[in-house]
C-alpha cells in the first residue's frame, strides 16, 4: 500500500505562486489601514461613566446652539411684531433642519461603513445630499403653502416665505451634514457622535436666519419700522 505524505513542502515555484495570489491591491491595503486606524471601543465593556463622558461634551455644544438660536429670534423681534404667525413656524424650521440633516449624516455614515464612499468623495456626496435636501424641502414647502391657502389663520405671504425657506434650509442642512460626517471620518473622530451635534448647532441658528430674512423680503419689512 502506498502511503500519502502527511505534509507537502512547497518548492520555490510554489512559494512564488502563493505570494502572487496573496498580493493585495492598493485599494485593499488602504481599506485595511483605515480599519486598523479606526478602533471603536467595545460597547459591552463600557461603563455608564465612560458613555456619559464621551457624549456630554457634544451635548454641551448642542445646548450652545440652542442658545444661539434664541439670540437669533431676539434679533428678529421686529419681524415677529409685524407678523406673529411667523413664530408658528419657528419650531418647524428648526426641527426640519435638524431632521433632514440627521438623515444625511446617517446615510453617509452607512455608506462609509460599507466602503461605498470615502472622505475623498466629499464634493460628490455633498452635492448629492444637498440636491436631495432641496427637493424634499420643496415638497414640504408646497404642502405648507397649500395649508396657508386653505387656513385663514395664516396669510398666503407667510406661507410663501416658509415654502421658500424650507428647501434652502434643507439644502444647507443636508450638505453640511454630509460635509461634517466626511470631515469627522477624515480626522478619525466618531461621526455618529460628533456630526449630529455640530450640524444641529449650526443649522438651528443659520436656518432661522435664512427664514427671517426671506420673511422680511417677502413681507417688505424694514428694520426699525413700527408694527401696525
Amino acid at each position: 500500500m502506498t502511503q500519502l505524505p502527511l505534509s507537502i513542502q512547497p518548492g520555490p515555484r510554489g512559494r512564488q505562486s502563493e505570494t502572487k495570489h496573496t498580493k493585495l491591491s492598493p485599494h485593499h491595503v488602504h481599506s485595511s489601514h483605515d480599519l486598523d486606524d479606526i478602533i471603536e471601543p467595545d460597547y459591552s465593556r463600557e461603563g455608564i461613566f465612560d458613555i456619559a463622558r464621551g457624549r456630554t461634551g457634544w451635548l454641551v455644544i448642542f445646548c450652545i446652539g440652542l442658545l444661539l438660536a434664541a439670540v437669533v429670534v431676539e434679533q428678529f423681534e421686529d419681524v415677529l411684531e409685524h407678523h406673529v404667525e411667523l413664530s408658528f413656524f419657528v419650531p418647524l424650521i428648526m426641527g426640519h433642519g435638524g431632521n433632514t440633516g440627521s438623515q444625511s449624516v446617517t446615510t453617509v455614515i452607512r455608506a462609509l461603513a460599507l466602503k461605498q464612499v470615502s472622505s475623498r468623495d466629499v464634493l460628490r456626496v455633498c452635492l448629492k445630499e444637498a440636491g436631495a435636501g432641496c427637493m424634499m424641502g420643496s415638497i414640504l414647502g408646497l404642502c405648507i403653502l397649500a395649508f396657508s391657502w386653505m387656513w385663514s389663520g395664516i396669510s398666503l405671504q407667510v406661507g410663501a416665505a416658509v415654502a421658500i425657506a424650507l428647501p434652502l434650509v434643507s439644502l444647507w442642512a443636508n450638505g453640511l451634514g454630509a460635509l461634517l460626517t466626511l470631515l469627522a471620518d477624515r480626522l478619525r473622530f466618531d461621526p455618529a457622535v460628533t456630526s449630529v451635534p455640530f450640524m444641529t448647532t449650526i443649522v438651528d441658528s443659520t436656518g432661522l436666519i435664512i427664514y427671517f430674512y426671506i420673511a422680511k423680503w417677502m413681507l417688505g419689512i424694514h428694520s426699525g419700522e413700527p408694527a401696525q
